[in-house]
Formats: C-alpha cells, structure tokens, sequence
C-alpha cells in the first residue's frame, strides 16, 4: 500500500465544509464557529488579513510525482509561489485567500490527498522514519503500517473531536529516525523470531511541557497496530482534560493518572475493541519490490562527486540509490516541483518528505540520480553545501504564526552566511542539528537537536528585543533518548555569532569524544553558558537599534499582532468565547453600562449547548435546544422556563449564574455534576461583585506580569483581578502572557491618562 486511502465519509465531511464555508461568506455563520470548522480541515488563518494556510497529510511523508504536479500547479493558481514541508513531513500552501479556500480544498481532494485533520484536536499526519523501506538498518518497512493506520483513522468520527491532538510516528529502527520515543504512540520495528512487530512507545510530546515517552510493549505483533492506536485515542478522548487545553495532551494524562493506570486502561480497551468489533486486524502487503542491480557507478565530475559524497546512500536493495535533497527553510519552488515531477512521472515511490523538512529522493539508480542533479542543484543552493547547513530546522515563527515571538527563519539565513564568512570546515560535523522554534512550543524540534533555540522576548531600559533560549546535546535512539537541555539565553542579533563560535570549537574537540552529547556531559555545557554570556546583552536603543530589529523585519520587535494560537480551535472555545462575553455583560449591567438583556439571555441558553451535541446559533433553536437538554433534564431549574422570552429583564441574570455554575461543575468529559451546583452558584455570585484590584503602573515588564502572577496565584478559580498597566511594552505584553497562563482576560479599557485598565478572571 503505497498511499493512504480516503473513505466515503471525508467526501460527506467536504459537503458540510462546503455548506459552512459558504454560510460564513454570506454571514449566516459567524468567525469562531466556522474556525471550530476549519482548522479539523487544516486550514489556519495567518497573520496577513484574509490570508489562510493550509495544512495537507502525507502519511509517511509520501507522495507521488502526479500528486507533486498537482499540489504545485494549485500553489502557482492560488498561494505563494513556494510548496512548504512541515516538521512532520507534512505539506502546506501558504497565503491561500478566502475566496479560494472551497476550490483549492477540492482539488487537493481530487489527487488523492486530504487536509482532513491536518490541524485542531485531531489524529495528525503520521510520520515515518524518512528512510523505510530503504535503510540498512531497519527491521522492516513501516510505511504500510503508516498509510493503513492513516485510512482507518480517517473513516473514525471520533478522529475530529480529541481532547487535544494526537501524534503517531513510526520508525523502521532502534535509530528511531521518526522521534517515535517522544510521541502519543510511537512504534519502532522489530523482529522476534523473524515474527514482525514493534516496540512501543506512548505519551511523548515536545511543547512548553515536554515529556519523554515510556516504553508499554516490548513486542506487539504487527498486526495489532491499529488495535492499540485506537485503544490509545478512545482512552485519550476520555480521559484528556478538554477544560484546560494547556494540560490537554496525553502526556498530561500520564501526569494525572500515572502510567501504570494508563496502562491497564488502554490494556482494558484493546480487549473491548477485540471483543466487539471486527475492524481491528490489518493484514499488511508491501507493494513494493526491487531486485537487486549489479552495476557500476556512472563517472562523475567534481561538482557531482562532492555532492554524492554528502547527500546520497546506497539502499539495502542493490544497485538502489537514495539522495537527500535539502530544502532551504522546508521550501519547494513551484518551478521546481514541476520539472522534479515531471522527471519522475513513472516513478510512484520517489518522493518522500522529512521531519528535517527535507526532501529525499528514492528508488533510483545511480544512471537516473545524476539526470536529476541539474534538477537538484538549480532550485536546492543547500546541496552545494555541507550537510549541516541544509539539515537546519526552523519553524515559520512570528513571520505568519499567530503564537510566533521571533522570527527563526530569518534567523537561519544569518547564521548560514555568518558561517560561510567564517569558511568552518563544517564537513567534519556532518549530521550536527540545529533546530530553532520562534516559540516555547516546538514546531521546530528544538528539543531534539544538538544545539536548539526557541524565541523569547528580552529587554534593556525597558526596550523589547528579539531573543533566544539555547538548549544543548538532545539524544534519540529507542532506549536513550533525552531531550535538549536549557543552559543559556542569546539575543537574537548575536546568534549567529554565537552559533559560529561554538561549532568552531566543536570542531577542534570532536574527535576527541563519541558524541556532542558526551562533550556537553563533560566540559561542553560550561563552555558553551561562558560563550552565551557575552552575546546575551545588547547595546542600548539609544546607542545602536539594530539588535531591537528582528531578521526579516523591518519594524521594531513587538509582540504586536501575536495572537492566540488556532491548534486547539474547538468545543471549548466556542464555550469559553461565550462565557467570556456572557461576564462582561453582566459586568456592563450591573456598573449601569448597558440594559442588554435579551443578549445576557441568548448567550445563557448557548453557552454549553454544544456539550450536547448542539450547534444552534439562532435564537429560536437555541432557546429550545437549551430548554430540552438543560431545563427538562434538570441540570437548570425549571423555575427558569418563565424567564426564557424575547423581552427579558433583570431576572435573567440569575439564570446566566446558574449557567457559569454549572460550567464550573463541568469535567474533561464535558458532563456536570450538579451537587456542587447550590455551592458554584454562592461562589459565582460572590465573584460579580468582589473585585481585586493593583496598580502597576511605573513597573516595568517583566516584573508587572510576575506581580500579576503572584497574585492570580492567591486567588480562587472564576475571581476576578484589575490592575493598571502602563502604555507600551506593559499593555502589548502582560495580557497576553496572562492569557498564555489560561486566565481569562475580560476587558481592557484605556483610561484618559493614557494608562490602561485590565479585568482579568482567573482559570
């Protein structure tokens, strides 16, 4: 099975995106409802107004030449004239507009490809070792195993509702090439008895709380794979805690319950699904077959030798060559793809994509590679170059993510040139990784390089500057993996600088120890935080604003613009949308603002409808839908049904507390438990009126947001917390880090003086 299959029930999943699509166009569906909508689709609004990206799944990383025409000659119509690799070996078209989403939906569709889960609380794009099928070391080809688990997964409605989204990666070896050891569930090929089946781990993950996986099986026979990937969702998707999509993932379930418990729960579910269902054997074919060649290797001029050496391996069938080819910052160019595909139009199982966010070239003899070098060397300047240049990762950063903080891809075309002027023999350090993220969250990997970066925000006399946290000597391999380590912070300005200097000595020193890993455990570490010293500070802004600039940027660096992210778009965000508008309401009533009671009542009623299944943003549907599954089952009191009427009145606020009340008995599985209700009720009440409040004026970032902080810290959940911030760098920052810590923020409000005022409710 060279590709994944797309089942009946995708197609009818595009008919109701069709319908959504055109009611948001027409304004029949508001903004957050139809973003609930897109994102399980993968469709992610940037930052550029009415520009959308769109997130498409290659399992494995696979794809065919006619898909790559395909997709490139929907990017030259619709995107940015470049095709873009995720650090999953996904794909993406980047700066879709509007109007166009519905048509380049379709026709993705129509080459056998599906952004169907490409982005929110889904089953993602499964990622593979980038060499399965070809590599010397593996125990067998996983790729079967990745495109059967992708159809199976696609068809399960449950797929597009998790908690949180849900990862699988596997890895033809102990190499662990596809991170399997730092997954949701991650299986690693191995032989017992020349019996197949895997190693597995479970409940890894990177981000701002990253974990490393624990082992669960020894072996699991290969055909059971999909018995225990859906044992693990439907065990996830009742167990992950959906009310706080910050603890949301499943290693946080392992947190909560430990992992022997986990453990015997997803052992429970596998026996449930073998005893009641029929669906969970696969019976893996692989497909492809190649009989070994014995013939010499064509002659090659310098040019083609030198890039041989670098970038092409034998493959374990004879005769088989594969060639990585790297791509500058995970970026095809449309041109590029075109003549690429074109050239390899017979040749189904050439192409697959990296979590490097490179490309690699398969399946080829040696003859056939060198005819496609011209290719190669036109659009890929990277493969001129030492490996490790074109091996750098680097997410989109703050250039188009609405969470990004720095900008890393501009980053890495400094620290390429910074070391083309320093001309290091960086051949030496083949297969050294430098993995950047613009953010805590890891979309760059930056916790599995040798040497990782993820943005921050620094400052000097109250001046924001980009910045970067420096981690150092990540492991991965079945058994010893261990992520990165923080040691240090750098400006952003003086990273390439500071990279520079530190390969420079690791290179003197790397033939004196195994790994980079082992110098870093010996005098690296200390080395390396010595360096970091001296690139840390800035000059003053007065002095020289260059270092308050961010790459590829020409205005000065702010966190203007950054948002809150759209991977957890979803059912609590359409509840916490209308629970955050409900309080300021109620707010704007109760200080004589407003007198808008029919709106305290719509928003009442819909607020938690869609725990029930319900998506009725009408008035009339949402009073009687609120009526059937709150009122007339007894989670509201039905003293309440009197108040529920076009023309309300004061009354109604009592049934909006009665509400937030029960929202506060709410568990991970969206169900109450109305015995704290009469408790909930006192408290919320209590919470309208008592009121904290700070100034923090004249106290400069970050020690305003810490202050802030603390006092969140002494409070209890729903409270309510005002304090008074200073124009600039206090009102553009403190918010939103408050927001990023899961409190609500429910007003901001400038005052005449020019300061600000800031409501905020605690989670």
């Amino acid at each position: 099975m060279s590709q994944y299959s797309i089942p009946p029930s995708v197609f009818a999943d595009i008919e109701n995106f069709t319908k959504s699509y055109n009611d948001y166009c027409s304004g029949k569906l508001d903004e957050l409802t139809f973003k609930t909508i897109r994102v399980p689709f993968g469709v992610y609004e940037q930052r550029e107004p009415n520009t959308y990206m769109i997130r498409i799944k290659s399992a494995g990383g696979s794809i065919t030449p006619t898909q790559l025409k395909g997709l490139a000659q929907i990017a030259k119509e619709y995107t940015k004239p470049h095709i873009h690799i995720t650090t999953r070996g996904g794909i993406q078209l980047h700066y879709a507009k509007k109007e166009h989403l519905l048509e380049i939906i379709h026709k993705v569709h129509a080459l056998g490809l599906s952004g169907r889960g490409g982005g929110g609380n889904t089953v993602r794009n499964i990622a593979t070792d980038p060499l399965a099928g070809i590599a010397i070391d593996e125990a067998f080809d996983v790729t079967p195993y990745a495109n059967m688990l992708t159809s199976k997964m696609f068809a399960q409605k449950d797929s597009y509702n998790l908690p949180r989204k849900f990862k699988i990666a596997f890895s033809g070896s102990r190499a662990d090439r596809a991170m399997a050891t730092i997954t949701d569930v991650g299986f690693i090929a191995t032989l017992r008895n020349q019996e197949k089946g895997f190693i597995v781990y479970l409940a890894g993950g990177m981000g701002a709380k990253s974990r490393l996986g624990f082992k669960f099986l020894d072996f699991l026979p290969d055909n059971e794979a999909f018995l225990l990937a859906e044992s693990v969702k439907q065990v996830f998707n009742r167990t992950g805690n959906r009310k706080n999509k910050h603890a949301a993932r499943l290693r946080f379930v392992v947190d909560t319950l430990g992992e022997e418990k986990l453990k015997n729960l997803i052992i429970d579910e596998m026996e449930h699904i073998r005893n009641n269902s029929d669906d969970w054997h696969i019976d893996i074919r692989e497909t492809l077959s190649l009989e070994d060649i014995d013939e010499d290797e064509p002659s090659k001029s310098n040019e083609e030798k030198k890039w041989w050496d670098r970038f092409v391996i034998p493959q374990k069938q004879k005769g088989y060559y594969s060639a990585k080819v790297p791509l500058y910052l995970g970026d095809i160019p449309i041109k590029s793809a075109l003549e690429l595909a074109e050239k390899l139009h017979d040749k189904d199982e050439s192409i697959r994509f990296a979590s490097s966010q490179n490309m690699y070239l398969r399946n080829l003899r040696a003859q056939e590679l060198l005819e496609v070098f011209p290719i190669i060397k036109e659009f890929s300047k990277q493969s001129s170059k030492p490996v490790i240049i074109g091996d750098m990762v680097a997410c989109t950063g703050a250039a188009t993510c609405q969470l990004g903080i720095t900008r890393p891809r501009g980053a890495v075309s400094k620290i390429e040139e910074q070391l083309s002027i320093d001309n290091l023999d960086l051949d030496s350090i083949a297969g050294f990784k430098i993995h950047l993220s613009g953010c805590p969250n890891s979309c760059g990997n930056h916790a599995t390089a040798d040497l990782g970066f993820f943005g921050k925000v620094s400052r000097e006399d109250g001046h924001p500057y980009p910045a970067y946290n420096v981690l150092v000597g990540a492991i991965i391999q079945e058994g010893k993996t261990q992520f990165a380590k923080r040691i240090a912070e750098v400006s952003a300005w003086a990273l390439p600088r500071f990279v520079s200097e530190v390969l420079g000595i690791w290179i003197q020193k790397n033939k004196q120890y195994t790994s980079f890993k082992s110098w870093i455990d010996d005098e690296g570490e200390k080395i390396i935080s010595e360096i970091a010293k001296k690139y840390k500070k800035v000059p003053s802004f007065a002095d020289d604003k260059n270092p308050y600039f961010d790459f590829d940027s020409d205005e000065l660096f702010s966190l203007k613009g950054r948002g809150s992210g759209e991977c957890s778009a979803g059912m609590y965000d359409l509840i916490e949308a209308d629970k955050k508008a409900l309080l300021k309401l109620i707010e704007s009533i109760k200080s004589n603002q407003s007198q808008d009671y029919d709106n305290v009542c719509l928003l009442a009623c819909r607020m938690l409808l869609v725990t029930r299944g319900e998506e009725a943003r009408d008035k009339e549907r949402v009073y009687k839908s609120f009526k059937t599954h709150f009122i007339e089952t007894g989670l509201i009191d039905k003293k309440f049904l009197d108040v529920i009427r076009e023309n309300c009145d004061e009354s109604i606020l009592e049934l909006a507390q009665s509400v937030i009340a029960l929202y506060e008995t709410m568990d991970n599985n969206f169900q109450f438990h109305v015995s704290q209700q009469t408790q909930q009720v006192q408290q919320v009440q209590q919470v309208q009126t008592d009121i904290r409040f700070k100034d923090y004026r004249n106290v400069a970032c970050p020690m305003n947001f810490v202050k802030t902080k603390m006092d969140l810290s002494q409070m209890k959940s729903g409270e309510l917390l005002e304090i008074l911030l200073d124009d600039g760098a206090p009102i553009e920052n403190v918010p939103g880090s408050v927001k990023s810590e899961g409190h609500h923020v429910l007003n901001v409000t400038q005052e005449k003086q020019g300061h600000w005022r800031v409501r905020i409710q605690k989670k």
